[in-house]
């Protein structure tokens, strides 16, 4: 076996509670220089033996479950380490190209980085503040970079680095820049490699007290790493964390809110959509007179109000209707932004991996030299909520490559954005509101980094499995209340995701309306079985109720129960007897249970509800034919011919109708029409073959017609 399959192996053992077979895994994929691993795993089973001695002498150990959960833990730990150094020596990933690299820097670790940042930024005067030289500043992002490189890379940590990372997010003199950092390695190191002191580190960031912006990538980062590990994070340490952050206040409002955002990163497809589609080709055909109108006019594109023509012009191109739209989306949590700064993440700036984690620093000696010291864009983009940090910092870069027009219709729409979200400025929100704010962008950066990094294939990518908090363990008690499960169960079904929906919704008290999302949700994934009984549950909860009518002659008929489909449509016809819709659906389960008089009543029932309808034609058309009434068969296909465009189905369909009535060669003439293909023509042939004989067709014709049509297509 492979490393990875041996891994499989060990995780099986452990969730099956089979240790000993974990022991002897872990054993085997020890290497002869691994004696600080060996050393643990001989500690380990140690430990076991007196577990297994304790439980067989018969004394009560209510400690027992914490004591192998705990064993677990290490076990896995074991296991990863393994892993982890099996591939170290030649895999190409970037994680294990940066390892290979820090091994090679013997004299540095982690406490000493830490240690040279903090007196960097200390002699700075603030985190890029003072007047220092680019030569400083550039110090400090180098070590920026190597403090991200290395957290990220290193596990588990031990004593001292956990030590020197609590002290550096202590200290006042260190900016958030640096601090956010640190809590984006966590977060990767954790996505990377399971490591419990890790994730109660990265809990202890999330305390309300630390800054809004720590405070939110923390949360946001815990989460993601609960559910890529779910199994694994589930130990008493663990809980007890999250349970004295819920103690605290902000917990759960801030996981319900990120997690809600996480899965609105499924809408991310449809907003990009939309922009490619429509807003972007619509602008493009405005360009040439918007350039012209700007030019002859004189008028700032920024200045909206002033420009009633601007305004004018957008609305006749229905565009303003369309970025109202995304403004609203943009609102409710939507990533407007993502489609439009998807194409500017090709700088050099976002060729190191923490650069996608810093927030937006207009100090910075990239965005610096292109802003050009304009201080009132500085101030736009600091303050600004309504995009991440990585959109800020692709929008700074490309200033200076900006035409002057389109810079000020970008800037224009950033502050339009804002405002549509009543949201004009960070400085102005609440703690609550910037959390919030805070919250969205971090999960916005997070996901343009896992969908646009140079080399984001080599990551697991959070975003591509939906997270259900009521299956992570140390997240469900957040989710515990009804309505949280019930507003959680709906947001699901809102946004299309039917199965997380329908699990949630069959932890609640069941009513009427449950009901019938829940059969919704099963028919639109295809389980119709399932859909039909709880549209049966919902029929007795509301016997009357149309919309459930509907769905259960819909889903009978499409199971092939057409009796029972016809019984649904029968009580629907009672309600509306003049419904045209409802006749033609009770027509064609007529048709299907081979009573054709009754389906050419309803069929011509929908005519005279509807005349202007032409949908019963052809049902008429065919119900006739097969109730051998080829005259009126006939005057139904003239009319197909004359009122609709035919189909290939149709013109076989004539042919059988002329067959039938012994026109043979007006027959071939159809059956032309209806492919030139005659082996198609044939199969079609065979598969009506008993319908034709019904319909009084003298089927030894059929082979000399065919072989006829073959001549003719000089393919015999």
């Amino acid at each position: 076996m492979n490393s990875y399959e041996y891994k499989e192996a060990v995780e099986k053992s452990l969730s099956a509670g089979n240790f000993h077979e974990a022991f002897r895994l872990l054993r085997v994929m020890l290497s002869a220089d691994s004696w600080r691993l060996r050393d643990a795993l001989d500690a380990a089973e140690e430990d076991y033996s007196r577990i297994i001695d304790f439980a067989l002498s018969g004394a009560p150990d209510p400690g027992r479950g914490e004591q192998i959960s705990a064993l677990a833990t290490r076990l896995y730990s074991i296991l990863d380490m393994l892993l982890r150094e099996s591939l170290v020596a030649d895999h190409s990933s970037l994680y294990f190209n940066v390892v290979r690299t820090l091994r090679m820097r013997r004299g540095e670790n982690l406490p000493r980085l830490l240690d040279d940042y903090s007196r960097s930024a200390a002699a700075l005067g603030s985190f890029f503040g003072g007047k220092a030289n680019d030569a400083e500043r550039r110090k400090t992002e180098e070590l920026e970079e190597q403090i991200f490189d290395r957290i990220w890379t290193t596990t588990p940590l031990t004593f001292d680095e956990i030590a020197a990372i609590k002290n550096t997010m202590a200290d006042d003199v260190i900016g958030d820049g640096a601090k956010s950092l640190i809590v984006g390695a966590l977060t990767m190191s954790l996505l990377q490699f399971f490591s419990e002191p890790a994730l109660r580190l990265l809990l202890d960031f999330a305390v309300p007290g630390s800054s809004v912006e720590i405070q939110a990538r923390a949360t946001v980062g815990a989460i993601l790493v609960m559910a890529r590990w779910p199994r694994r994070s589930n130990t008493p340490a663990i809980a007890a964390r999250i349970a004295a952050l819920r103690e605290l206040g902000q917990w759960q409002q801030s996981v319900r809110h990120a997690i809600m955002q996480i899965i609105r990163t499924a809408d991310v497809e449809a907003i990009t959509a939309a922009m490619r589609d429509e807003i972007i080709p619509e602008m493009m055909k405005l360009r040439p007179d918007l350039e012209r109108h700007i030019k002859e006019s004189g008028f700032d594109p920024a200045d909206m109000e002033a420009n009633p023509e601007w305004e004018e012009m957008l609305n006749k191109s229905g565009l303003t209707d369309r970025l109202r739209k995304l403004s609203e989306m943009t609102e409710a949590g939507g990533d407007l932004f993502y489609p439009v700064f998807s194409m500017l993440k090709n700088y050099p700036f976002f060729n190191h991996i923490s650069h996608w984690f810093l927030p937006f620093n207009a100090s910075r000696l990239e965005v610096r030299r292109s802003l050009g010291h304009d201080a009132a864009l500085e101030l736009m983009l600091e303050e600004s909520p309504v995009m991440c940090g990585s959109d800020k910092y692709s929008f700074a870069l490309s200033v200076d490559r900006l035409p002057e027009v389109q810079k000020q219709m970008l800037m224009s729409q950033i502050g339009e954005a804002a405002s549509h979200g009543n949201i004009l400025s960070t400085s102005t929100m609440s703690n609550g509101e910037a959390l919030t704010v805070a919250i969205t962008g971090y999960i916005h950066d997070l996901y343009r980094f896992f969908r646009l990094f140079r080399r984001c294939g080599e990551f697991s990518n959070p975003f591509d499995r939906l997270i259900n908090p009521v299956a992570i363990p140390e997240l469900a008690g957040d989710f515990c209340e009804p309505d949280q499960v019930r507003l959680l169960g709906e947001f699901y079904f809102k946004h299309k995701h039917f199965a997380e929906a329908v699990d949630l919704f069959r932890t609640l008290q069941p009513d009427l309306e449950l009901h019938q999302k829940m059969g919704h949700a099963l028919q639109r994934m295809g389980r119709l079985g399932d859909a039909l009984v709880e549209y049966e549950r919902a029929e007795m909860l509301a016997p009357e109720s149309e919309w459930t009518l509907k769905r259960l002659a819909q889903i009978s008929k499409a199971l092939g129960n057409h009796r029972k489909a016809l019984d649904y449509y029968s009580r629907l016809e009672k309600i509306h007897p003049d419904s045209a819709s409802v006749a033609m659906q009770m027509g064609h389960c007529h048709l299907e249970l081979n009573e054709l008089r009754e389906a050419l009543h309803y069929y011509y029932k929908a005519e005279l509800l509807d005349e202007k309808s032409t949908k019963p034609l052809r049902p008429i058309a065919w119900s006739a034919f097969l109730n051998r009434d080829f005259e009126t068969s006939e005057r139904y296909f003239r009319r197909i011919l004359t009122e609709l465009t035919p189909t290939p189905s149709d013109y076989l369909n004539m042919g059988h109708l002329a067959l039938a009535q012994g026109n043979v060669r007006e027959a071939l003439n159809y059956y032309s029409l209806n492919s030139t293909d005659p082996e198609a023509i044939a199969a079609a042939m065979r598969e009506d073959l008993p319908l034709l004989e019904r319909a009084g067709v003298d089927v030894s014709l059929i082979p000399l017609m065919l072989d006829s049509l073959r001549y003719r297509s000089r393919t015999f």
